[in-house]
């Protein structure tokens, strides 16, 4: 029994040695407070809330002797690190030390947060940063294997106003960026980790990119801002150590509203090496596993949206070649090869006997031979693959 019953057990045992002395209308209004503290607790209000931070009082810290907050040393004035190149506080300062801090990290004698961004910016285009250990730029980190191209584009980052978006645009017109997978013998014997660039690396989607994908090209995707989440009522959580909060709320807006829990990962977070929520997961582990073909083939989400991108092709054409064709565009960015086209007619040709055999309705055939070849499509290296 919690402290809170007992002391509700205290008050009940009070009034009622009491009641005898209390006149009725008292009594009465006890009730009336009662219940109405009953209905509260069963029907509480629905209040908006959102975590925030509130600035205290600027003070200096005391050093702790050994380790004991309760053992104070002398105190500390407050600054940067002067060995991470940190200038003093102004004379007299009040502010908050976030507030200097987060000027000090911006300011632009200071190169280091603009290189630690475009390289995860470069890291996430071709899937290694121009300094591969992108959570470490110290001494235990690789050195940048074109520390002029970084320092560019860090300089143009600044020069830009910290604009992503002009960021990801400068990256992806570079020619760089534009180089195809094609392999070479003589290149990949002098640079076989294609450090110099001369050749762009084959990268699996990231398992949001997955998802994002799916949902476009079967006409699915919701391009709205994302809201908050259905919650149960505050009043309604009892979790304990041993019975947790876990959800999955389906929705088909952008991945990066998804709910994110720390004790277990979305589906498809789990099976394509989603980020690990508990830690900074850059790069994240690459994995190929069964689990992940077992996923795109039998996943009720994969096959929905297989079921609506057939839906797509087949109320835009009316040919099985033209079908194919627009639904390679659609997934691959490029038309369908003749011999590709053949070997999707024979395929659907296939299911569809398969499907007559086990009794399935005329009016159902052409969508859902047409659905079936559209997983094939979906769970294509090509359509996981960026090259």
């Amino acid at each position: 029994m919690r402290s809170a019953d007992y002391d509700r057990d205290a008050v009940n045992s009070s009034t009622a040695s009491k009641s005898s002395r209390m006149p009725e209308e008292v009594l009465a209004e006890i009730d009336e407070v009662r219940a109405r503290v009953a209905e509260l607790g069963e029907h509480a209000p629905k209040v908006e809330k959102a975590y925030a931070v509130v600035d205290g009082l600027p003070a200096n810290a005391r050093i702790h002797r050994k380790g004991d907050p309760k053992d104070l040393g002398e105190e500390v004035p407050r600054g940067f690190l002067t060995i991470l190149g940190g200038y003093g506080l102004p004379a007299g300062h009040k502010g908050s030390g976030r507030d200097y801090l987060a000027n000090w990290i911006a300011d632009p004698n200071n190169p280091l947060a603009a290189r630690v961004m475009v390289n995860r910016i470069w890291l996430y285009h071709f899937g290694k940063g121009l300094v591969s250990t992108p959570n470490d730029f110290g001494s235990r980190g690789t050195a940048p294997t074109h520390p002029e191209l970084l320092d560019y584009l860090a300089t143009q980052f600044i020069k830009s106003g910290w604009s992503l978006k002009a960021m990801h645009r400068m990256i992806m017109l570079s020619h760089a960026y534009q180089l195809a997978a094609t392999d070479d013998p003589h290149n990949s014997e002098i640079d076989a980790n294609d450090d110099l660039l001369w050749r762009f690396n084959r990268r699996r989607l990231s398992a949001e990119e997955i998802r994002d994908a799916m949902l476009a090209v079967s006409g699915s995707l919701d391009r709205t801002m994302g809201e908050a989440h259905p919650f149960p009522p505050e009043s309604e959580w009892h979790y304990t150590q041993h019975e947790q909060f876990f959800a999955v709320y389906d929705t088909n807006r952008r991945s990066v509203y998804l709910m994110q829990q720390r004790q277990k990962k979305h589906p498809l977070m789990e099976v394509f090496d989603g980020p690990d929520t508990n830690a900074i997961t850059s790069p994240r582990p690459l994995s190929t596993t069964p689990l992940q073909a077992l996923y795109l083939m039998n996943n009720p989400f994969v096959h929905q949206q297989a079921d609506l991108f057939a839906v797509r092709v087949g109320m835009a054409y009316d040919s099985p070649s033209q079908r194919i064709n627009y639904a390679f565009l659609l997934a691959y960015g490029r038309p369908a090869k003749l011999a590709e086209i053949r070997e999707a007619i024979a395929y659907i040709q296939q299911v569809r006997q398969e499907l007559l055999a086990v009794k399935t309705p005329t009016d159902q055939l052409t969508r859902a031979t047409l659905a079936s070849y559209m997983r094939v499509v979906l769970g294509s290296d090509e359509f996981l693959y960026v090259e």
